[in-house]
């Protein structure tokens, strides 16, 4: 079962809303997506991610204006949009307000989720901590894997439930009213794209078998024709772009994402940028070989992709003399 990746392991990864809509940071793609709302899958744009507002720790919005607040270490600032660069002074953490899990922002307070302690304080101010409360949070949402002030007047969870990524609207007696998020909007999540399409895999095709069934060794020549390249997926996501990269580019960062991603996460933990990311053209490649007798040799071909539909099809060749694929993956794993 695949899973969205929590933003607790996703650094620079967020999601909040401000009156302009519902955003999802992607830091790692170096863009955002701006949605209408997270339900409906309308009104999908990608805009450029300022380079000096990537990485960051957590990205609050508050809903009732164009205010969202980067949060890096015990320090914060403010900005209007993502695009620009942000300023260069900051404001410290109050300790109190420092080393939460979560940041979210409604009701004009700031929520610190502290979900090991089960508890959410509430400060009007990150700067002195002024009017502090701290509130219980009930058992069910302390696994949520993105909070966020949905409005005026309630925050919001994303969790996993029944293999299915769900929205909850919640207000101070715990109260919850789940929703639906589209899956365009999933996908823009780490581990997205498996969860709607299936988790990665890769897999070795044989492409060739050449035998020699005489007693007597055999010259023999042979063209090995192989795909190499990225056979652009029907399910890609319908977004708007409004920044500097193509909707072609963000398909593949996303889809390069989702295979550097470990398996829980639907993932393979490999590198693809090496590949060869161009649409798929079949390569020749001449052949000769001295067959010894009853000898079988089986070309193998390296291919990856989501669920049960090949996407990029790899430059990496295997002989064996067995009819069993090869076991091992011919692509560098992440962080080796």
């Amino acid at each position: 079962m695949a899973v969205i990746v929590p933003r607790t392991v996703s650094r620079g990864t967020d999601v909040f809303a401000t009156r302009h809509g519902s955003f999802i940071v992607r830091s790692d793609l170096g863009c955002f997506l701006q949605a209408l709302d997270f339900s409906s899958g309308q009104d999908l744009k990608v805009w450029d991610l300022h380079p000096a507002c990537r990485g960051r720790d957590h990205y609050v919005g508050d809903p009732t204006s164009s205010a969202i607040y980067l949060l890096d270490g015990d320090s914060f600032c403010k900005v209007l949009d993502l695009n620009s660069e942000p300023p260069s002074s900051a404001l410290p953490l109050h300790p109190s307000c420092q080393g939460g899990d979560h940041y979210a922002s409604c009701e004009g307070r700031f929520f610190i989720f502290f979900l090991r302690r089960g508890m959410v304080l509430s400060v009007a101010d990150l700067a002195t901590a002024a009017t502090a409360k701290e509130v219980s949070l009930e058992c069910p949402f302390v696994d949520g894997l993105y909070y966020y002030g949905a409005n005026a007047t309630q925050l919001a969870c994303f969790r996993m439930e029944e293999n299915h990524l769900r929205g909850h609207l919640l207000v101070t007696t715990g109260h919850k009213e789940p929703f639906s998020i589209h899956p365009d909007v999933a996908s823009f999540l780490p581990g997205g794209l498996a969860l709607n399409h299936g988790p990665a895999f890769g897999v070795w095709e044989c492409i060739k078998l050449i035998s020699n069934a005489t007693d007597l060794p055999m010259p023999s020549s042979h063209e090995i024709t192989r795909r190499v390249g990225y056979a652009k997926p029907v399910f890609g996501p319908k977004y708007h772009i409004c920044g500097s990269i193509d909707s072609e580019s963000l398909g593949i960062s996303l889809l390069q994402s989702q295979f550097s991603l470990p398996a829980a996460y639907g993932g393979m933990g490999i590198q693809t940028e090496q590949e060869e990311w161009e649409a798929v053209a079949e390569e020749g490649e001449p052949l000769r070989v001295i067959l010894q007798p009853r000898q079988k040799l089986y070309w193998w071909h390296y291919q990856l992709g989501l669920g049960k539909d090949a996407i990029l099809f790899c430059r990496a060749l295997k002989v064996t003399r067995s009819p069993s694929p090869p076991t091992h993956i011919p692509l560098p794993l992440v962080n080796a």
